[in-house]
């Protein structure tokens, strides 16, 4: 007898119960927050042209984006996914509300020209969810994915680039090292390595294919598990020394050593399956966000990084972003089968963000139109934003019956699972 593939859908929750669902999946509230701070951090452009800009947006614009957008929705993921990896509690109700908060208040401070109380805040940001979850490692169940080793060096770097950032804004004397190099720590270091982590993690997932990671189901680590982990540690300590070098004013090195890695690792752990070339619209336009994270590596160890960076920032990160974003909100709404199919939304909304990289790019090239050029990137980038939002975002109040199912023997962990189900 044939069965109907298509899962039972599920509408919004009432509000008390989405909160409480925050609570135990915090992409549920840290994706919509990271969304709006995604407008915020673009519309001092256009706020600038028009004299309206309360700080230079040189300064506040990459913070924002840094710290509001990616961080929301970094903190969102690993906040959602790592207590089912691990099969322990998930973080507490109010530990969620504080870093939204956090989260909120440094980006706005950020926007008010008060960077160093910003960057402050974001360091607390990522601290707080970070000491829960260490503070749950020991009663786990399973061992976290080898590649996340990759995004524990990149929250950490972060932490501590956030606070000497900080510290130089506030008036503290230090070495022009330490200022570049905790800037790329803070600026670049947070993007990259855990880009790196959760490809290797997640993009296997999109094509129904095995990872060539291997989680063993006991915290005891296997040597199958070990070599992989030594992998991930040596890439993301070779990117930090890619830092260091250019820092140190070797920018040429710094940047090859750097795409080098990041291509050498990536190749080393993602499965070569033709199954890669397939799959529906989230699954390319992953694929898609990676070779632009690796085209705008290279390109920012010849040229100016302002310009030439923004096509791992803008093409490759934010396409990253809106990727993942998607397959967890779809999957943990009980939507995943929309992942196998062409959405042509979604891909208006992909598109907007190529068109508003063109003119980010363009802004770079024709110092006379600098300024309208970067308005109009702005702008593109917040309809599509907007788009995305509009197609993907509703989907947060849904709950999925199917997991509610699965796990409702047990509640503590509010939809711990296998390895290969988390988000």
């Amino acid at each position: 007898m044939e069965t109907d593939p298509t899962p039972e859908l599920t509408g919004p929750l009432p509000p008390a119960a989405y909160l409480r669902r925050c609570a135990r999946e915090p992409y549920r509230i840290l994706f919509p927050l990271g969304t709006v701070l995604g407008f915020l951090g673009v519309a001092v452009w256009p706020l600038a042209a028009l004299g309206w800009a309360p700080s230079p947006p040189a300064q506040s614009h990459p913070r924002i984006m840094i710290e509001g957008f990616v961080g929301s929705f970094l903190i969102g993921f690993l906040g959602t996914s790592l207590p089912r990896l691990l099969e322990v509690e998930p973080l507490s109700g109010n530990l969620l509300l504080l870093v939204s908060v956090t989260l909120l208040t440094g980006s706005v401070l950020q926007l008010l020209g008060g960077q160093w109380a910003g960057d402050l805040l974001f360091a607390f940001s990522l601290l707080l969810p970070l000491v829960g979850l260490l503070a749950r490692f020991r009663r786990r169940k399973e061992n976290p994915p080898p590649s996340f080793v990759l995004v524990l060096l990149g929250v950490l770097g972060a932490v501590a680039g956030a606070f000497l950032q900080a510290e130089k804004a506030a008036g503290t004397r230090m070495t022009p090292l330490v200022q570049q190099f905790s800037s790329l720590l803070l600026l670049e270091g947070l993007p990259l390595l855990p880009l790196l982590g959760l490809s290797a993690f997640f993009l296997p997932r999109l094509y129904d294919g095995k990872t060539g990671e291997t989680h063993p189901t006991a915290p005891r680590p296997f040597r199958t598990w070990v070599q992989p982990t030594l992998l991930a540690t040596g890439a993301g300590l070779l990117i930090v020394a890619s830092f260091l070098l250019e820092a140190s004013g070797r920018r040429l090195l710094g940047g090859l050593l750097r795409t080098a890695t990041a291509v050498g690792y990536l190749a080393l752990t993602l499965p070569v399956s033709p199954e890669l070339l397939g799959r529906g619209s989230v699954a390319a336009v992953s694929r898609l966000a990676l070779a632009l994270s690796l085209l705008g590596l290279l390109l920012g160890s010849f040229f100016a990084p302002a310009g030439s960076l923004h096509v791992f920032f803008l093409g490759g990160v934010g396409l990253m972003i809106l990727a993942v974003g998607a397959r967890v909100v779809y999957g943990l709404s009980g939507r995943g089968f929309l992942l196998r199919f062409r959405f042509i939304p979604f891909e208006f909304a992909i598109g907007g963000v190529l068109a508003a990289l063109l003119a980010r790019i363009g802004a770079d090239q024709i110092p006379s139109w600098r300024s309208p050029l970067l308005s109009v990137s702005a702008i593109l980038w917040m309809g599509a934003l907007a788009l995305w939002t509009f197609v993907v975002l509703p989907f947060v109040l849904c709950p999925d019956t199917e997991k509610e199912r699965d796990t409702a023997g047990n509640p503590e962990i509010g939809g711990g699972g296998s390895q290969n189900e988390a988000c």
